[in-house]
């Protein structure tokens, strides 16, 4: 049981922190607040950089997943980057 509270609260607090930090739980847009952040372009330029990808993919309306994988992908392209 405490297992299980815990496990809980650990989500809840992840939660949380994501949406205090995007202001949002779409990964979709985690992804684009983030590439956005990183390069200095507008929003509005990444958002069609995004959808661009993506079509060339063959996807015209992403999912939540799709968005969380390549938002993963970004991060850790990021994290590999820095010294």
């Amino acid at each position: 049981m405490r297992y299980a509270l815990l496990v809980l609260g650990l989500a809840l607090a992840a939660t949380v922190a994501t949406y205090v930090r995007y202001e949002s739980l779409d990964p979709c847009d985690w992804m684009e607040r983030d590439m956005a952040r990183q390069s200095g372009l507008p929003r509005l330029v990444v958002r069609a950089r995004i959808r661009a990808e993506f079509l060339l993919e063959g996807i015209t309306e992403p999912s939540a997943t799709e968005c969380l994988s390549r938002w993963w992908e970004f991060r850790a392209e990021g994290a590999s980057q820095e010294p």
